[in-house]
């Protein structure tokens, strides 16, 4: 039994070493992962976090509120508001994911020794940054309702004893939109669902084209069929049409047996997803069109799909990420789909909103399928290609 084993393992370490392939995917990929993922939460902590100020009271108190919130490195000072509407508007754009807003009666207050407050008003969609503007907000909140507690004091001269029986001057106050219970199957399992159709999508489709060279089925297309465009439609259509259904199943199952609310419009969420698919689709044919056999395809599917979902933004946000990991997130289709499937039950957003990415999506589909549509015809219907021609044809298609 021993030396079966022995025999067994000597060959395998003889099959790993030869096999570069193999050898790179065991050792390489995860250390390439693990850096990829080292870089991407190298920052540690959600600084820069757009900010909205709506500031009714328009003192010096008021304007030193917002100075401390600039001073704070969580905290970006990007949109003077005008009013309520305006604040849920950039926020719905993506414009500000937190605002601090200040009331008209802020220093009168304060002066009265009332006390007043500030209320910040985050988006709670993205719990990641949700829980970094909440903590930060408070700290900052609390630092300068000392300052100013203490500065009332000196002026009014009480002790130290009786200054501790004084409340705080300024209150914080916090409403969290869109996600106000900060459920975490609100946040996270939209995202977990188009990142397995995602997935499924890709390595199905990635091994359609190599299949079929591999099963010797290419002569009695190409004999049968004279379009290259044709082939690779025919070849996605069934797979559209099965995520896509699958996908809508996993929105209803989602709002209905888990409660996810969908406050949005079915018609934007279509649209996307039907970008999505289309640009997933092209993605896989065009990998099975350039890969040698079934194993190559399935693995550079698997290299593609697996990191997408942390680099797409949909948990760590990408104004948190370093230059390279941006970059990459840029390149990734669930960059522009995943977070957008989330503000559109979440939010309510509108189409402008989400057409850019609608737009970019569209774009790296049509670019995709003709890159497929070209490779297919340059490889399988030039009159010299014809890799299959040794081989007995079978019935595809």
């Amino acid at each position: 039994m021993l030396s079966q084993m022995w025999y067994v393992w000597l060959r395998e370490w003889q099959y790993i070493l030869r096999n570069r392939r193999l050898l790179l995917i065991l050792i390489g990929v995860p250390l390439l992962y693990c850096i990829l993922f080292g870089i991407l939460y190298s920052k540690h902590v959600v600084n820069n976090i757009n900010l909205g100020v709506l500031d009714m009271d328009n003192t010096s108190l008021s304007r030193a509120v917002i100075t401390a919130f600039c001073d704070s490195d969580r905290f970006k000072y990007t949109t003077k508001l005008d009013n309520q509407k305006h604040m849920e508007v950039a926020m719905e754009r993506g414009e500000i994911m937190a605002a601090i807003v200040i009331p008209p009666d802020f220093t009168r207050n304060i002066k009265r020794g009332t006390g007043s407050q500030v209320m910040v008003v985050v988006n709670g969609a993205n719990m990641i940054i949700g829980n970094a503007v909440t903590t930060a907000a408070s700290e900052i909140i609390q630092t300068l309702s000392a300052g100013t507690l203490l500065k009332r004091l000196e002026g009014s001269g009480l002790s130290s004893q009786a200054a501790s029986k004084l409340i705080q001057p300024i209150v914080f106050r916090l409403r969290v939109w869109y996600n106000p219970t900060f459920n975490y199957t609100n946040f996270l399992l939209l995202g977990l669902m188009a990142t397995v159709i995602q997935q499924v999508a890709l390595l199905y489709m990635a091994v359609a084209m190599v299949r079929e060279k591999e099963q010797g089925a290419w002569r009695e297309i190409t004999e049968r069929y004279r379009s290259a465009f044709a082939v690779t439609v025919g070849k996605i259509m069934p797979y559209f049409l099965i995520n896509l259904g699958t996908l809508n199943l996993l929105f209803a199952g989602g709002i209905y047996l888990f409660q996810v609310p969908f406050k949005g419009n079915y018609v934007n969420l279509l649209l996307l997803t039907l970008a999505f698919l289309a640009c997933i689709l092209s993605l896989g044919i065009l990998l099975s069109t350039i890969c040698r056999n079934e194993l190559e395809a399935t693995q550079v599917a698997m290299l593609v799909a697996v990191p997408s979902f942390l680099f797409s933004g949909y948990t760590w946000p990408l104004a948190a990420m370093p230059p390279l990991a941006k970059a990459l997130a840029r390149l990734l289709p669930l960059t522009y789909y995943a977070d957008n499937v989330r503000k559109i039950f979440l939010m309510d957003v509108s189409l402008n909103t989400i057409l850019p990415d609608l737009v970019v999506l569209a774009s790296m589909a049509a670019i995709l399928f003709l890159l497929a549509t070209v490779v297919v015809k340059l490889r399988y219907f030039t009159p010299a290609s014809h890799p299959e021609s040794t081989e007995l044809p079978h019935k595809a298609l």
